[in-house]
């Protein structure tokens, strides 16, 4: 048996691929790199905002703040300063004037350094230099009985130098009341109270106290 040849097959034109679009060109991409962009431009303008608001509110707040006082111009004194200057401007109380210490209202009557021997012809006490004697009235201007004592009392001159009451001496001085005396609140008591210091001594001033630990005032002697 015979048989015809297979009719030879022609190949038909190969199919070719698609060619690619480079990425730049797609769709895709010109719409996201369109949004970076966007992006981009409302960061930039939103800082150029931020930037304006602040040094708006910078120079709002320079405007707010007060001046320095400009240099040599004086700056005004505070309460306190101010009363203490006007203290200062009145000075210290003197002699025949109140000065008040704690429960303690003091008046000096008067200032005597003219003695060298305190006592009597059995029982006395010579000084070193000379004796001050400083009479004092003693009022309590307080609510509680308050105890008065001589040695918290200092005597001071122009050089300030400070001197200590002589108790053992007080002790013959007849009516010194300064050793140590309970005054009850509203009552007055007349006391003396004695310093020995060098002879030639002239007493300025006289610090005294209603107790040890009293802050003191200072009575002018001259």
């Amino acid at each position: 048996m015979t048989y015809a040849p297979a009719p030879e097959q022609t190949p038909g034109p190969q199919t070719q691929g698609k060619v690619k679009k480079p990425i730049y060109k797609r769709v895709w991409f010109i719409v996201l790199a369109g949004l970076v962009l966007i992006g981009i431009g409302a960061n930039l303008g939103g800082g150029a905002e931020k930037t304006a608001a602040s040094a708006s509110g910078a120079g709002a707040s320079d405007a707010a703040a007060p001046a320095a006082p400009a240099a040599g111009e004086p700056v005004a004194a505070a309460p306190a300063a101010e009363t203490q200057a006007e203290e200062e401007e009145e000075g210290n109380p003197g002699m025949g004037e109140p000065a008040a210490d704690g429960k303690f209202t003091f008046v000096t009557d008067a200032v005597d350094c003219s003695t060298t021997e305190i006592g009597n012809e059995y029982l006395n006490k010579t000084a070193q230099g000379t004796y001050c004697i400083v009479d004092l009235t003693i009022t309590n201007t307080g609510d509680k009985p308050q105890s008065f004592f001589g040695d918290n009392a200092k005597l001071l001159n122009a050089e300030g130098q400070e001197f200590s009451a002589d108790s053992e001496a007080a002790i013959y001085l007849e009516d010194s009341s300064s050793l140590y005396e309970e005054i009850n609140p509203g009552n007055t008591l007349k006391s003396k109270v004695v310093f020995d210091v060098p002879a030639g001594t002239t007493p300025t001033a006289i610090e005294l106290h209603d107790s040890v630990f009293s802050g003191g005032v200072t009575v002018d002697l001259q």
